[in-house]
């Protein structure tokens, strides 16, 4: 019977089995974001689009011109590239009568112009 197992049995537990084994120290792997998160393509019905760079976010005023919200998440692109895009999206904004909500800290929503979030 070793030191551990009266400590064990000074704090309430019973047996002789007890045993205390060290952890092994095993290296941690890194893993690329997108490799090992699937992100979600959707929230709730509304596309979530995931820019890198400035171009990838030209295509997407079409689709506030159908009057098509859509999110975009900003964890890929960086903080350079992201103020350039929100740049863009605030003269779109403007011209298009469309609004912006921030949802989270790289996570924004455009909403088409005569559409709101309905908020509880």
């Amino acid at each position: 019977m070793g030191f551990m197992n009266y400590i064990y049995k000074f704090f309430g537990f019973e047996g002789d089995d007890v045993k205390v084994v060290k952890k092994k120290n095993t290296p941690k792997a890194s893993y690329n974001l997108k490799v090992s998160q699937k992100l979600p393509d959707e929230i709730d019905g509304i596309r979530v689009f995931y820019p890198e760079s400035f171009e990838e976010c030209k295509n997407h005023v079409e689709l506030l011109k159908k009057n098509i919200p859509f999110f975009l998440d900003f964890r890929a692109c960086s903080g350079v590239e992201k103020n350039k895009i929100l740049d863009y999206y605030h003269g779109v904004i403007d011209v298009l009568g469309a609004t912006e909500e921030i949802v989270d800290k790289n996570l924004y929503i455009f909403l088409p112009k005569n559409m709101e979030i309905e908020r509880e």
